[in-house]
Formats: C-alpha cells, structure tokens, sequence
C-alpha cells in the first residue's frame, strides 16, 4: 500500500482571523504606503505648476518697489529713474524687483530727483547772480545748494546801512533815496527871489541841499503881497474872494 502524503496542519479558523486582524493593523500602523506618497507629491508639483507664473531661473525688467505699484509713466530712464530685474524662482514664482530706482523728492543737488526731465526745478539753478539788500547795502553773489537739498542759498550778504545823506543815493537801505531827515535839511534860508518866494527851507533835491521856497507862486492877489514873486505887489491882482473860488487859496 502507498504511503498518504502528509496532511497539512489544521490551522484553527479563530487563528486564521487573528492574523488577518493583525496584518490590517499593520498595513494601518504603516501608514500612506511609498507609491501613495509619490502620487501626492506629483499632485502636489502639478498644482504648482498650474498656478506658476514664471520658469524657474528667468529674469525679467521690473519697475516697481515693494507694493508692486508700478513707476509712473515716462519717467523710467530720467534723472535717478531706473529698471531692475527679478528672477523665477525653483517653484515658478517672482521675487522681488531689485534695483529699481522709482521718482523721489526734488531737492536742490543737481540732479532730477523726480525723473521729470528737469534738474533743481523749484530751485535756483548753481552759479546763478542773486543780489542781497537794498540800496547802498546791495550786493551780488551766486546761488548754490543748501548742504541739506532743501533749499538753494545766496552767496551775497548785505552791507550794514548807513545813514541817509543828500547824495541822490539810498544810504539807509530802505529802498528810499534821500528820504527822512537828511543832514543839512529843514534850517530857514533865502532863496535870492523877490517877494513872497524870498524865504525857504533848506531840502534835499536832486542829490543835493538847496534853499526851495517856502511860498508857492500863484497870480498876484490883492493882499499887499507880491504873490507871483516878481519883485512887484499886487499889479493886476485878483480878489481874495476870487482866489478862493478859483481854488488859489482856502
């Protein structure tokens, strides 16, 4: 007779539950397995790839500071005014612009600071003739920048006043020649005229002092007074009346 072939050890059914139970337990202690993960990850690198705006490594000209407002119009290449460059990054993104120089504050240095295509505007241009005070004091200089920019300041500086003489000039600096109580002015004189204009008061006239009448000259009136100065009184003279209504006298 034949020898039976071995017969396989009976495994009980609770046992065989048991190991099913347990190998479960582990594939979910394990976790996400290996092909899992590389398909999030390529789902993950497609997604970026969708919302990329650039290819990693690009640079490109940009004109813009950190709002990512852009510089005005017409102003890129004026004065201090200047594109700079940003570059892709490894996920496809730009970073920031670099190097661009957007319009500043004009200030008084010499340069466009507000790329207009003005130099200074608002400020006197360097080496320009400004003056400083008035009449005798006057004097001349050039204009040139403050150390700060802000303004543009005058070499000149005004001659202390001095005091106002008959001389046809502003001694005193107040932008009046020959003005006030000029030295040699105001004294009783003689003019050297006949009748009423004999007497006068010294004034300044035309840069220097002379004796001006104290009467003024009109038609001779009836008043015992030779009026119109010429050495005779009352000839062919008018009432007193007459001259007020003519407006000669009050």
């Amino acid at each position: 007779m034949s020898a039976r072939p071995p017969r396989a050890p009976k495994i009980s059914l609770a046992l065989s539950f048991a190991f099913l139970a347990g190998l479960g337990f582990g594939c979910q202690k394990q976790g996400m397995s290996e092909v899992d993960k590389e398909l999030a990850k390529a789902r993950k690198q497609a997604n970026k790839r969708t919302a990329a705006e650039c290819y990693p490594g690009s640079r490109e000209p940009c004109y813009f500071v950190e709002d990512g407002k852009p510089g005005p119009e017409g102003t890129v290449g004026r004065g201090i005014c200047q594109e700079g460059q940003r570059e892709c990054d490894a996920e496809g993104f730009w970073q920031a612009c670099e190097g661009a120089v957007l319009p500043a504050v004009e200030l008084c240095n010499n340069i466009d600071d507000d790329c207009n295509g003005r130099v200074d505007d608002g400020f006197e241009r360097d080496g320009t003739k400004c003056f400083a005070g008035e009449g005798e004091c006057r004097t001349a200089g050039t204009y040139s920048c403050s150390p700060d920019g802000s303004a543009s300041v005058c070499s000149a500086t005004a001659k202390a006043p001095g005091t106002e003489v008959c001389d046809g000039k502003d001694n005193d600096c107040d932008g009046e020649i020959d003005d006030g109580d000029v030295d040699g002015t105001g004294a009783a004189c003689k003019t050297g005229q006949a009748g009423a204009c004999a007497n006068g008061v010294k004034q300044c006239v035309a840069g220097s002092i002379q004796c001006m009448p104290s009467h003024v000259r009109t038609v001779e009136i009836c008043n015992k007074i030779d009026d119109d100065c010429d050495n005779t009184v009352d000839e062919d003279c008018i009432s007193e009346e007459e001259a007020r209504k003519a407006g000669i006298i009050k």
